[in-house]
């Protein structure tokens, strides 16, 4: 009898134990199942954000080269009925050919406008602590310590720009053959000061302002038939508004502008009154660093910002 009641007892925990296990076996294949169809939509929103970010940067690469080849085309082509100032400086142009395509994404690059000048150590100094490439779009000055300051910015690796000679804008845009006049002198400067050929340029006032606009697609025209890639900004630091600004301000604009672009072109300045830009340019590198941003220089095969004309 008491044998019996054991093996009923028994029978009993068998019984629940199996019951159990059917229950909970399909939670657990229900439950392991739910968590890989969820690891596999991660991967598979993953992979099709990569997807389309590379598509994304095809469709700007080849917006980019449709717009350079848009400006070809609007200006005059060479030929023996040409304009006349087509024949000018025949020496000037750029050592390559025109293949200005690439995009590196997540890409900063810091520019500055209106130098040499004696802010030029202090942020070339920045720029070697902090291990950073940069472009530098000068002027006409001729002073023998701004020479030196040319060949430095050379020497330490970074991109030397043309930005015009006397950054007059009533005379440099008065017309194509003033315009190439006074950048031909600055480009002969600085070939002869650093014996390297400027290859990128930038417009006072940038591309498209009040000074050009009956000449400033003509001019693009013509630089880009020599060879030679014009760079605007979709960044500004506003160091060049005449409105008072703190170290701070500057920082946070241009980390927000960055923020906003897949690479960006940061406008400053390398004039002695610029003392802020010098000064914040250390605290901006660090913030932009921990954004995850990379930085490198400006050459003729990264692909333009121009006003005007599509990213």
């Amino acid at each position: 009898m008491h044998s019996r009641s054991r093996s009923d007892r028994s029978f009993r925990v068998l019984l629940t134990i199996a019951i159990l296990l059917m229950i909970a076996l399909p939670c657990l294949f229900a439950f392991h199942y739910h968590r890989l169809a969820a690891f596999q939509h991660r991967e598979i929103d993953a992979l099709n954000a990569e997807l389309g970010a590379q598509v994304s940067e095809a469709e700007e690469l080849r917006s980019s080269v449709a717009a350079l080849q848009a400006i070809l085309d609007a200006g005059p082509a060479l030929s023996a009925d040409g304009p006349s100032y087509q024949e000018l400086y025949p020496d000037f142009y750029a050592p390559e050919p025109l293949n200005a395509t690439e995009r590196k994404s997540n890409t900063v690059y810091l520019t500055f406008d209106d130098g040499p000048s004696e802010r030029t150590d202090s942020i070339l100094k920045t720029l070697s602590d902090e291990g950073v490439k940069a472009t530098f779009f000068v002027i006409g000055r001729t002073a023998e310590a701004d020479k030196e300051r040319m060949k430095k910015i050379v020497a330490d690796g970074h991109t030397l720009g043309m930005h015009s000679y006397s950054h007059n804008y009533t005379k440099i845009y008065a017309s194509v053959e003033d315009y190439l006049a006074d950048m031909y002198q600055l480009f002969t400067l600085i070939r002869d000061t650093t014996g390297t050929t400027p290859e990128v340029f930038r417009f006072p006032g940038g591309s498209i302002n009040s000074y050009d606009h009956g000449v400033y697609q003509e001019i693009i025209a013509e630089m880009l038939r020599r060879g030679f890639v014009p760079y605007d900004w979709n960044v500004s630091s506003l160091d060049a508004t005449g409105q008072s600004i703190s170290v701070s301000q500057m920082v946070d604009t241009v980390a927000n502008g960055v923020s906003r672009h897949t690479r960006s072109i940061v406008l400053m300045h390398d004039a002695e009154p610029k003392k802020t830009t010098a000064e914040a340019l250390p605290s901006m590198i660090q913030r932009l660093k921990s954004m995850g941003c990379q930085f490198d220089r400006l050459s003729a095969h990264d692909a333009p910002v121009l006003f005007g004309y599509p990213e």
